[in-house]
């Protein structure tokens, strides 16, 4: 009995697999045809293996076949996936008789996939000398300041040691005493749209990266460069 009911779902996962054979030659694009591979194959597959599976019993065959039967339906889905996705990168399109694409509406750039998470941070106590050492050591344009359990106090950049200079002591002035204590700032999960209004608007350089108060990332306009740059290759 349990061979005939083996061949019964054997058959059908023949079927099946027909099926997707046929939606593979005829569907008119990778993102259908890849319904026809996830759906009808995958289907028609693991029939063919579970009712061998039936016929055999727990042989060493039958569970070889039970083995390669999960590791298929772990692995169609995934590589369905990464395979339209891949498509869509690069520039694939549906078929015209395709009624929208939603995924580019659905697909939105954080700043947590932008951000600059080696953060160079300065202590309010620190003197601006020591501030001038780190803008040129590290190449940059500004510091964030935080307090010693890494909360956003405020911002030095190079353009208020400048400003300082003119009416200032850099020796003996700290950071406190310039930095700019009004920042702007946002969440990681921030469309990145956001941070490119506000530098097309602000004379913004760069934005702290900020959650629960603290800073764990900064976006300059170097890191809107090195990610245009990516997106383009």
């Amino acid at each position: 009995m349990s061979e005939f009911i083996g061949i019964v779902i054997i058959g059908i996962g023949i079927l099946f697999d027909l099926s997707g054979v046929i939606g593979l030659i005829r569907l008119p694009d990778v993102y259908n045809r890849l319904q026809a591979a996830t759906k009808c194959v995958t289907m028609g597959t693991c029939m063919i293996l579970f009712g061998f599976f039936i016929y055999t019993g727990f042989t060493p065959a039958g569970i070889k076949a039970l083995l390669t039967l999960v590791f298929i339906l772990i692995s169609s889905p995934t590589a369905a996936h990464a395979i339209a996705r891949a498509s869509y990168k690069y520039g694939i399109k549906l078929t015209d008789k395709s009624v929208c694409d939603l995924y580019s509406k659905e697909e939105i750039v954080r700043c947590s996939a932008v951000m600059n998470r080696n953060v160079t941070t300065i202590l309010p106590d620190a003197t601006l000398e020591e501030a001038i050492s780190l803008i040129v050591e590290k190449n940059i344009t500004g510091l964030p300041v935080v307090d010693r359990a890494g909360t956003l106090l405020g911002i030095i950049t190079e353009k208020d040691i400048i400003d300082y200079k003119r009416v200032g002591n850099i020796k003996v002035a700290k950071v406190r005493d310039v930095m700019t204590q009004n920042v702007l700032t946002f969440a990681p999960n921030t469309p990145l749209e956001e941070v490119l209004k506000a530098f097309s608007e602000g004379k913004f350089r760069r934005v702290p990266i900020v959650e629960d108060g603290k800073v764990v990332g900064i976006i300059s306009r170097k890191d809107i460069m090195r990610y245009l740059k990516g997106e383009k290759e």
